[in-house]
């Protein structure tokens, strides 16, 4: 069964995941920041319908599941994690607004994912609540 988290962290958070590059690693430095306390938004299985749908996307929204940082993949299929600086938050906020909905339906459609489009409004939230706070964010999926 697979799982997927959007966390709301400092911007500040890149300083310290800068040289991380193993899952290890990274998952040290999610426990330093205490993750499990912050903004966040569950996600339950739906995001890897979403890498999916937007695997061919451009712009903002082809950097949501490749992050400007992220840990690099490893022969243990730990869970992915990628984290987005406050700028990516506000642009990635951005495109899902100016975007909408239907657009993001049609996209999942296409790759047979269409149930999974509940994700929308509370994903916009989170992203536009996080970017109106000048928030970065931290993105955790696997299973």
């Amino acid at each position: 069964m697979s799982f997927g988290f959007f966390y709301e962290v400092e911007d500040s958070a890149r300083d310290l995941l800068t040289d991380c590059m193993s899952k290890g690693e990274w998952y040290d430095v999610l426990g330093e920041l205490h993750i499990e306390n912050s903004q966040s938004c569950k996600a339950e299985e739906s995001l890897p319908a979403w890498e999916l749908a937007l695997k061919e996307a451009s712009g903002p929204l082809a950097r949501l599941f490749t992050g400007e940082l992220r840990a690099e993949t490893d022969e243990f299929d730990d869970p992915s994690v990628v984290f987005l600086g406050a700028d990516l938050v506000k642009s990635i906020a951005g495109e899902i607004r100016k975007n909408g909905k239907s657009f993001f339906e049609s996209l999942l459609k296409e790759v047979g994912c269409d149930a999974d489009s509940w994700l929308f409004e509370p994903m916009y939230q989170f992203f536009n609540e996080a970017a109106g706070r000048n928030k970065a964010a931290i993105i955790l999926w696997g299973g």
